[in-house]
């Protein structure tokens, strides 16, 4: 069973990527930054290592797993249906069934297990939108740096999603959309425009906010608090603190990834609705984004907790205080142009 008119969308980022798939095959072709504005997926989240105090913290930049889907699909009123099976042989069952119909699956798995994936660590909460199955071989679009579309065998992907190890795990999840409504197959522009500053709103006005020290930009400033300190504190600190500098530049989940994401959301926001009050903004994220990407560059070059290392990372620490300071002020004017905006046009 193969989708024989599916045509692969690789994106950047694995569940933007995934769902951009399984709309465009339904009939309705939309930018992956796009899905991930209107999926308010931009965020920030600090996890403890798996011995905290010891090993390095994941911080993410993004919503958590799923949500996004759940609130793009929400705003262009498209049903999504998500299960989860017992085991790998009904999920297979499950997955033919729904290919079958004509649906792209969404599905989570642990790249551990992957043949094409380079890493060899457990992370599970990595997104495939699968459109064949034939018995050995698995067909499945992955992002553009892991080669998007990749033909695997089937049992290397039985094994990925049965996975219950790594980062929050979901064994045996998939997803689908139902038929589109019709009006966002007649006039997705419409209803994209309708959309933008209601997600704009919620995403800037949930981020402005005080969430604790390990959400939103709580979390970026528990990490700004920590860094400094992490040649003393974490133990084999000349790979861990590289490892983090590695996993933002080159994970999906890693936060310059989504600052880019959300700069190229607004930038298109800007093109949709034609409004300039948001080409300061647009230039903003950019300017964040290369802060990140300042950071994540002095992380990955850290050899040892001499005294260049402590300089480093002391640089890191007021980059990611000033970043946090920054988005701040960001998302503070993004919420109280969107909620004027989004109000005017109710």
């Amino acid at each position: 069973m193969r989708l024989a008119t599916f045509q692969p969308r690789p994106g950047v980022h694995c569940e933007t990527s995934t769902l951009r798939n399984m709309l465009h095959h339904a009939g309705a072709d939309i930018s992956e930054p796009m899905l991930f504005g209107l999926g308010r997926g931009i965020d920030v989240q600090y996890w403890d290592g798996p011995e905290p105090g010891r090993s390095a913290p994941m911080l993410t930049g993004r919503i958590g797993p799923a949500e996004l889907s759940r609130n793009a699909c929400a705003a262009l009123g498209v049903e999504l249906r998500e299960s989860r099976a017992p085991d790998g042989e009904a999920a297979r069952a499950e997955a033919v069934k729904l290919l079958q119909a004509g649906h792209v699956l969404g599905v989570s798995v642990d790249i551990f297990h992957l043949d094409y994936f380079s890493s060899r660590s457990h992370f599970a909460s990595h997104y495939l939108a699968v459109y064949g199955l034939d018995g050995s071989l698995a067909h499945v679009v992955d992002t553009e740096q892991q080669g998007g579309a990749q033909t695997l065998p089937e049992e290397s992907l039985r094994r990925a999603r049965d996975s219950d190890e790594g980062f929050l795990p979901s064994p045996n999840w998939q997803m689908y959309v139902e038929r589109l409504p019709d009006r966002l197959l007649a006039d997705t522009d419409a209803v994209l425009r309708e959309q933008i500053w209601p997600a704009v709103r919620d995403a800037a006005g949930r981020m402005a906010g005080d969430h604790g020290p390990r959400r939103g930009l709580g979390a970026l400033r528990t990490v700004a608090a920590e860094v400094a300190g992490w040649g003393e504190s974490l133990a084999d600190a000349e790979e861990s603190v590289p490892g983090v500098g590695r996993f933002w530049r080159f994970a999906g989940t890693g936060g310059a990834n989504f600052r880019k994401l959300y700069r190229d959301f607004l930038h298109e926001a800007r093109q949709r609705t034609g409004d300039a009050v948001l080409d300061p903004l647009v230039e903003g994220f950019g300017e964040v984004r290369r802060r990140w990407d300042e950071a994540t560059d002095l992380l990955m070059g850290y050899r040892g907790n001499d005294d260049r290392g402590r300089r480093t990372l002391r640089t890191v620490a007021g980059l990611l205080a000033e970043t946090a300071e920054a988005e701040q002020a960001l998302y503070e004017r993004l919420f109280a142009v969107a909620a004027e905006r989004a109000g005017e046009a109710e």
